[in-house]
């Protein structure tokens, strides 16, 4: 079989549209685990999943099988376990990755401001630690892994796709199980029925270099995130302004993101405590692991409001979840169809803008900016000819800037 070259890939990514090939080819797929999960920063863990001696977590990076850490009796030279270790392993605030190459950025250079979604996640527990807890939702889709990233950070779909969730939610009471203003998770569905104006013009998309973006939080605070009728958040406010004072209390509650997406396998919610992983299994599999995180210092309802939370949106017999990956099936049923050769990616191309820390952004909210940035870093990876023709593309940074 002929190799894929760099200027195979360089054809198949044209300015707002793709080739369906880069869902579908099982060669390129095989070398996107070689070039991008070989390469890149990846998420396989948290530090209070290994709290002791003796704990492991068992992971992998695209298909390399990994456990995070060995007992102290484990010799990982010796042959007869056929065991090596990651070649780079750094954490940011308690969140660890992993790199299977040598040489590269480091990981907080590889993240660059998505740094500040980590913190605001870890700054909202009072003591400024997270622990993983409530267990964790795993499921499949049959279709591509890149599928999964590039609907997180989507504006459009929450409207239409889960528009059922949206009706259900609206005939139920608020007086079940709430103080008056509705349980968190009922309040997420009706907050998806937001009018398409205000998706487009209220909510936001920021991207970084590497292939990072989030998206801009579309909730009320006095309906979902701070609830403020509710004695629970009262108690953690108090809690929280006790510990570090009134003004940092109010910097970190101020800070409003939606999905956080760190490529190529990690996507957040910061202010949920919900944290998804996407493991690329083949061309058309792909499995979502979504782990829960307890705030330390937190009054206990709040840990009991993210696992409703995660049960609703994230779990694997959601009312939201399940819309989702009918989708993904969908879609994955149609580039293997006859059709189209090119997938537009093109929304709100002409209205991108520059933003600060080097970044861009979407004139309106429902932009594709983000897969477009995505592809950007996938470029850069991908269209790399280091042991065929011996040249090299531009890092991905640099793909993401001249393409700006």
């Amino acid at each position: 079989m002929t190799p894929i070259t760099g200027d195979d890939i360089r054809t198949l990514v044209q300015p707002g549209r793709v080739s369906r090939r880069l869902y579908t080819d099982p060669d390129i797929f095989d070398l996107e685990l070689e070039r991008i999960f070989g390469s890149a920063w990846t998420y396989v863990g948290h530090e209070s999943q290994v709290k002791i001696p003796g704990d492991f977590v068992a992971t992998r990076i695209g298909r390399k099988p990994l456990l995070h850490g060995y007992p102290a009796h484990f010799d990982p030279k010796n042959p007869e376990f056929a065991m090596l270790r990651v070649p780079r392993v750094a954490s940011y605030r308690g969140f660890v990755f992993g790199s299977l190459a040598e040489h590269g950025p480091s990981l907080e250079d590889y993240l660059g401001f998505m740094t500040t979604s980590f913190d605001d996640m870890v700054d909202r527990a009072p003591d400024g630690e997270l622990e993983v807890a409530g267990g964790v939702f795993k499921h499949t889709y049959r279709g591509n892994w890149k599928l999964y990233l590039e609907n997180l950070c989507d504006a459009a779909h929450p409207l239409f796709v889960h528009q059922s969730s949206i009706d259900a939610a609206r005939q139920q009471s608020d007086e079940v199980h709430s103080d008056g203003s509705g349980e968190i998770a009922i309040r997420q569905m009706r907050q998806n029925g937001a009018p398409y104006s205000f998706w487009e013009e209220n909510v936001g998309i920021w991207t970084y270099p590497n292939g990072h973006s989030f998206l801009g939080d579309y909730h009320d605070d006095a309906k979902l995130v701070a609830a403020l009728n509710d004695p629970v958040f009262r108690d953690y406010i108090a809690t929280m302004e006790a510990k570090q004072g009134k003004e940092k209390t109010r910097r970190t509650l101020e800070v409003r993101r939606w999905n956080s997406n760190v490529y190529p396998n990690l996507s957040f919610m910061s202010q949920f405590q919900q944290l998804r992983v996407v493991h690329p299994i083949s061309v058309n599999e792909t499995v979502v692991h979504t782990y829960n995180y307890r705030l330390k210092g937190a009054p206990a309802r709040m840990f009991e409001n993210t696992i409703s939370f995660a049960n609703i949106v994230n779990g694997t017999g959601s009312l939201v979840l399940t819309d989702d990956l009918e989708i993904y099936t969908r879609i994955g049923l149609g580039l293997t169809s006859a059709g189209s050769e090119w997938l537009e990616i093109g929304r709100g191309y002409a209205g991108d803008l520059p933003a600060e820390h080097g970044g861009r952004r979407g004139k309106n909210s429902t932009s594709e900016v983000y897969i477009r940035n995505m592809f950007d870093a996938w470029l850069g990876y991908m269209a790399n000819d280091v042991g065929t023709e011996g040249t090299r593309a531009p890092a991905p940074q640099a793909v993401a800037e001249m393409r700006q």
